[in-house]
């Protein structure tokens, strides 16, 4: 029986079985309180779906707000141990810098132009480690402003950020990327995103012993979308686990090394910005596509 008949038509339709006179009001009846009765029943267990999907969501929200903040705790403890590596060097420099100035001294090699070029020396070593911390900084710093940048902006802050992993873990990174494409969005967030694809490949690379390690990091404009593309050749991932390499606690890693929220958390990433992110295996490894729209008025305010 249609869900939306009203009681006007059921109290027509008890009159007209009555004027009929053959038994069939009474069948009626009983069909009709058969009818309200399910349909009263219907109507509680909707709301008690309704109730289930809120309770859902809820937990869905508070997962992901947990599953988040696990992913930058772990991203900290990476980060904190690359500004140690990164300011091991100018801090190794200035050290030596100091111990020749000594020497230079007792020598009697130390006039005016030595000790200008040697403090140009100290400070542009300085001013590489307050750059170097002001990146962190900001990549840590909480934040929910969405702005307007390039992608470029973002990976330029990405190579400050990961340049000793990437030169003790001996990465190539070929960049081809539009300088003039804008996204809008929350640019610490878009650095998270490129530090665990970056990661990913990394850990392939080093899982399989590879030798020559190439990431490949492309962006282009094509048909009012924007393209962000980065590939590596790191053998891809197995077929097996690839359609649920976003779902979270899925991992390529062995046992005990890897927690599986990465990906899901650069998917959570590219959906915050209105984006698709897919994966697939080209003939030498991972490929993954991120998929924008282009920044609209309405996004701005």
């Amino acid at each position: 029986m249609p869900n939306n008949i009203s009681q006007k038509q059921l109290d027509e339709i008890i009159t007209l079985s009555k004027e009929a006179n053959n038994g069939l009001d009474k069948k009626i009846s009983k069909l009709i309180k058969s009818y309200t009765a399910q349909k009263k029943q219907n109507n509680f267990f909707l709301k008690q779906w309704d109730k289930r999907n809120i309770l859902s969501e809820d937990s869905d929200k508070q997962k992901d707000k947990m599953l988040e903040h696990q992913s930058r705790m772990a991203a900290m403890g990476e980060m904190m141990d690359a500004v140690a590596h990164q300011w091991k060097q100018p801090l190794n420099s200035m050290s030596i810098m100091s111990d020749m100035l000594k020497d230079d001294y007792e020598k009697g090699l130390v006039d005016k132009e030595y000790i200008l070029d040697l403090d140009k020396a100290v400070h542009t070593q300085i001013e590489y480690m307050v750059n170097t911390l002001s990146e962190f900084r900001n990549f840590f710093r909480p934040s929910t402003r969405n702005e307007m940048f390039t992608i470029q902006d973002a990976i330029d802050s990405v190579q400050i950020l990961m340049k000793d992993e990437l030169i003790s873990q001996n990465i190539h990174l070929y960049l081809n990327i539009d300088e003039d494409i804008n996204i809008y969005g929350n640019i610490n967030e878009i650095k998270h995103l490129f530090i665990n694809l970056i990661n990913n490949s990394i850990d392939a690379f080093n899982e399989r012993n590879i030798n020559n390690r190439n990431i490949c990091i492309r962006c282009y404009d094509e048909k009012n979308h924007i393209y962000i593309e980065v590939e590596d050749n790191a053998g891809g991932i197995s077929q097996d686990i690839i359609d649920d390499i976003f779902k979270p606690n899925v991992t390529t890693k062995e046992e005990g090394k890897g927690t599986g929220i990465g990906l899901y958390m650069s998917l959570q990433i590219v959906k915050k910005i209105h984006g698709h992110i897919n994966v697939h295996n080209s003939d030498v490894g991972a490929f993954f596509t991120i998929a924008l729209r282009h920044p609209t008025i309405k996004q701005l305010h």
